[in-house]
């Protein structure tokens, strides 16, 4: 395939930056490409700019997930009925597939990408475990 623009079915412009998005699929050359994952640097430019990829940016998921809090007495509180809920064990930790499917079942919807960018800052070490407290606190701050 050679360097060049291609455009974007979908709005018919030009794929642009903020269109390679993890989970999103792309069309290039006749051919269907899902983005499944991208090195750090790439990660670290995301986060790093997150009016260009707002699905990149921790606190504006936290807030999504935090928006689902209408309805209970505080953010705080949310919190803590959140957490009860996804948290069957008792043990205080999650495995990735736990907490987002959790999220799911609470009505809480992320795009791939800013599930992405929880496991991301909620799992650094990539052993697929979520610490419900460090999620907790980044909750109610």
């Amino acid at each position: 395939m050679e360097r060049k623009k291609h455009n974007n079915p979908v709005h018919g412009g030009y794929y642009s930056e903020r269109d390679f998005l993890i989970g999103h699929t792309l069309f290039l050359g006749g051919f269907k490409f899902q983005l499944l994952k991208a090195d750090e640097y790439t990660e670290k430019y995301m986060e790093d700019n997150p009016d260009l990829f707002p699905q990149a940016d921790i606190s504006s998921i936290i807030a999504k997930v935090g928006r689902a809090s209408i309805g209970h007495k505080s953010l705080q509180d949310f919190a803590i009925t959140l957490l009860a809920k996804l948290d069957k064990n008792g043990n205080g930790i999650l495995t990735v597939a736990d907490f987002i499917n959790g999220l799911k079942s609470m009505e809480i919807y992320l795009t791939n990408h800013e599930e992405h960018t929880l496991i991301r800052r909620f799992d650094p070490t990539g052993e697929g475990l979520i610490s419900l407290e460090d999620f907790y606190n980044s909750l109610s701050a």
